[in-house]
């Protein structure tokens, strides 16, 4: 058994120590400089204002796409024409102008010119051809909109912005800081060459395997460096006993401290790729959206008229929705959203939607009760991470099946965000908890989050470098051999 752990702990040594030096690396510049993504709101902010005086139909330009089932419909400005677009379960987009219900022509170069003319004042660079990947768009949440025109603006920051020839968005901003360090980050440390990611299926397994064989690979590490020092104490050693010299005994030493915690990080790490294999998924299904829409999206949008259009000034985007069988109109302009309720002359708040909302959950949710619900607060360590928060005005309600279900419903936007189940919750402790030290009191205290992160990442680099150097020495021995 011995030498099963030996060979086994030098043979994922030599293939992984290089890939744990560099995640620890990279870790510390995704601290500082994070995946590139243009927000919902700066998009928004630079839209332009939707004219429907046009508009006399939503349902025929939503005929005209040809969806079935629609599981988005919103209305945008382009060309100075509104424009409907729909998006189906399958990531298919179509877009139709919403004044003739004609189909908006397939985008050029040209019009990737004039939508960043609209976008940015700075100067256009090159426009490329049509692309389907690159390392920015490769997130297989782009894959209704692809494929996408790169403008290259001339301004100071060397901005990129990524245009989708399906629905004339600007869906992608990064500058050259992040491009440069992203490529040290993010891109090393989530595995994420576009080669690899934009294949999902193929990334999943590669992360997975790749960071449970290390996590392996330190575990029978761990066990050797007990047995060794057990064994050099029996021999009279004293302190951190070690029978090793030179690399090898730093190696020895430094995982009796640090092997722990990158037993643990790289434990964390792989949890971020368990997408439903031990833990539940936060994101609702299909079915439970429906169910908590309760009518459909081409119903709900059957219902809108003009008026309803006209209630709204200065809109940069409309968008359909439903709660509880009720249709509603999601408005959105440079300074925030906005709901209302189609044919009826309301905008409601918290007191109105709270109890729409439990009844729309019980719905979903018919073989459970609604124990509780409340307003998630700002200091609510479940809906509020480093790395993903739910809106403010989130509404979380509280079932009493077997899972002890949390359900959580944007009251701004009328629609369910994620469920959280006691599995979901264990999972925050054990992926955010331990990986990006999310935890209550420390999160916010910086520097001092700052100081701890970055020492134990370079305590494990450390030690991964110590691993390098040593299955680098043992490769060469057996190629010369």
């Amino acid at each position: 058994m011995t030498k099963l752990l030996v060979s086994f702990h030098r043979w994922v040594s030599i293939l992984l120590c290089l890939m744990f030096a560099a995640w620890f690396a990279s870790g510390i510049v995704m601290i500082y400089v994070p995946f590139p993504a243009l927000s919902d709101a700066e998009r928004i902010e630079r839209a332009e204002v939707i004219d429907i005086s046009g508009v006399t139909s939503l349902s025929e330009p939503f005929i005209a796409t040809g969806i079935d089932t629609a599981a988005r419909i919103r209305l945008l400005q382009y060309q100075k024409r509104p424009i409907l677009v729909a998006e189906d379960y399958s990531n298919n987009s179509v877009a139709v102008f919403a004044d003739s219900a004609e189909l908006v022509p397939t985008l050029t170069a040209a019009d990737s010119q004039n939508i960043s003319k609209i976008f940015s004042d700075a100067p256009i660079v090159s426009v490329s051809d049509p692309i389907m990947y690159d390392q920015w768009v490769v997130h297989d949440r782009f894959d209704p909109y692809r494929p996408f025109f790169r403008v290259e603006l001339g301004d100071k920051d060397r901005t990129h912005i990524y245009i989708s020839a399906k629905t004339t968005e600007v869906l992608q901003k990064t500058n050259r800081h992040q491009r440069v360090w992203n490529y040290f980050g993010a891109v090393i440390h989530w595995i994420y060459p576009t080669v690899v990611r934009k294949d999902w299926a193929l990334w999943d397994q590669l992360v997975w395997w790749v960071s449970l064989f290390g996590i392996l690979g330190v575990i029978a590490g761990m066990i050797l460096g007990i047995k060794h020092s057990v064994a050099g104490r029996k021999r009279g050693s004293k302190g951190l006993a070690s029978p090793f010299s030179g690399w090898l005994a730093w190696h020895h030493k430094i995982g009796f401290v640090f092997g722990v915690f990158a037993l643990l990080w790289i434990f964390s790490g792989w949890l971020s790729m368990d997408h439903g294999r031990l833990f539940s998924t936060p994101a609702p299904s299909d079915k439970q959206k429906a169910d908590v829409r309760g009518i459909s999206l081409t119903t709900a949008l059957s219902q809108a008229s003009h008026e309803d259009l006209t209630k709204f000034l200065d809109t940069r985007e409309f968008e359909i929705s439903a709660l509880a069988g009720q249709a509603l109109l999601i408005t959105k302009n440079d300074q925030a959203s906005e709901l209302s309720l189609i044919g009826m002359d309301l905008i409601p708040d918290q007191q109105y939607l709270i109890p729409v909302v439990q009844s729309a959950v019980s719905q979903a949710w018919p073989s459970s009760t609604i124990k509780d619900s409340y307003m998630v607060a700002a200091d609510d360590v479940y809906g509020h991470l480093r790395e993903g928060s739910l809106p403010e005005s989130t509404l979380r309600v509280v079932l009493d099946d077997v899972d002890e279900t949390w359900v959580h419903v944007n009251l701004s936007e009328g629609r369910i965000i994620s469920v959280m189940d006691r599995s979901r919750r264990m999972y925050r402790w054990l992926f955010n908890g331990i990986h990006s030290l999310d935890l209550p009191g420390l999160t916010d205290k910086r520097p001092l989050w700052d100081v701890l992160m970055v020492l134990f990442m370079i305590a494990g680099f450390m030690f991964s470098i110590t691993g390098v150097v040593i299955a680098y020495r043992k490769l060469v021995r057996l190629l010369i051999k």
